[in-house]
């Protein structure tokens, strides 16, 4: 890696664990600039403006996750691998004793109306997660293995919206109780859509 390269990552590593840990509008250039130990030359070569440098962060944001080298994912394919989903999330907000929720919620809640590109960014990761999960629920009725009538769209929204709630109260909370419990209900209710019982 050449140091121009090393310059731009580091800037971009360090916007995303401080956008992750206190949200955009609470991080200000210079302490991206600080915690990456780069300049404001740098900086404005590789982003011209803290947009610029938002759209990065998210885009490698992105690639870390579509490209399995994060904690979490959707990477599923098989019943096991489903069931531990939402453990995942759980499983992170406890590495780091709940104070992060999610980075793309916290990230895509600071961006302002106007800044279409950001969001599109946004929208663009959540329908391609939507579609991971719904692809996983299509498959899995495909195969027989649900009952009829099953909507694989609305369970991925669903899944979703439990578990990007679910780290939200875990972070206001300091406490993992009530994703714990939605989850709980959540692959219950999964379970009874299951032809195989489990």
């Amino acid at each position: 890696m050449s140091p121009a390269t090393d310059s731009r990552t580091r800037m971009i590593e360090g916007a995303l664990d401080l956008f992750h840990r206190q949200g955009v509008n609470a991080t200000s250039v210079d302490q991206i600039l600080a915690a990456s130990n780069t300049g404001k030359s740098q900086f404005s070569y590789y982003f011209k403006n803290k947009d610029g440098l938002i759209l990065a962060v998210l885009q490698y944001l992105h690639e870390l996750i579509r490209s399995g080298q994060t904690p979490t994912g959707y990477d599923i394919n098989t019943w096991d691998e489903f069931d531990h989903w939402f453990q995942q999330y759980i499983d992170f907000q406890r590495s780091v004793d709940f104070q992060r929720s999610c980075p793309l919620g916290t990230i895509g809640t600071d961006i302002p109306e106007g800044k279409e590109l950001l969001r599109q960014e946004v929208q663009s990761f959540l329908e391609w997660s939507r579609g991971r999960l719904s692809r996983f629920f299509a498959e899995r009725k495909a195969a027989d293995e649900m009952v009829p009538g099953v909507d694989p769209d609305s369970l991925a929204d669903f899944c979703i919206s439990i578990m990007h709630g679910g780290m939200l109260l875990t972070k206001m909370k300091r406490s993992s109780d009530m994703f714990e419990h939605a989850a709980f209900e959540a692959l219950n209710y999964i379970r009874s859509l299951r032809k195989t019982r489990v």
